[in-house]
């Protein structure tokens, strides 16, 4: 599991988009196809895999449930075209709008779902994404990377 290219990718992905598209403020979200369904659902029965995996003291299950949140919402990216359907709404096209609304809202409240979850394991990212995804005024803050990423020149020798 790739946590700053996976994970910390997402979130900031998620939260640039919703500055990009919607001026940081998070859209309702009410899934109406398939792609958002699936994220949903995998949001919907994380929670309920964690438990049973970590009541068995298996902690790699219990990630891996996490992870799939991570996946599925990758995957909801990949096949909405967030940015194509921003496109269309910029052209008139007030479905593509509705859908935009939909996928964003969708993906925030999985990114919330993903902290929550993840909160045994890493509490401190926990409670960065929890930062992250918090509205203030009813605004997202900007986008933070959540694992800075480390350059040669700084590691220890």
């Amino acid at each position: 599991m790739d946590f700053a290219g996976g994970l910390g990718n997402l979130v900031h992905r998620i939260v640039t988009m919703v500055h990009r598209f919607r001026g940081g403020t998070v859209p309702a979200s009410a899934p109406v196809n398939s792609g958002e369904l699936a994220l949903v659902d995998v949001c919907r029965e994380a929670p309920g895999l964690v438990d049973a995996a970590l009541a068995d003291f298996d902690f790699r299950r219990a990630i891996h449930a996490v992870w799939e949140i991570v996946e599925e919402a990758n995957r909801c990216i990949d096949a909405t075209r967030p940015w194509e359907l921003a496109r269309e709404e910029r052209g008139g096209n007030s479905e593509a709008a509705k859908q935009l609304d939909i996928v964003l809202g969708t993906l925030v409240t999985a990114c919330r779902v993903l902290a929550d979850e993840l909160r045994p394991f890493i509490p401190d990212a926990a409670t960065r994404i929890t930062g992250q995804l918090t509205t203030v005024e009813s605004l997202l803050p900007v986008a933070q990377p959540l694992f800075p990423r480390l350059h040669e020149d700084t590691l220890p020798a």
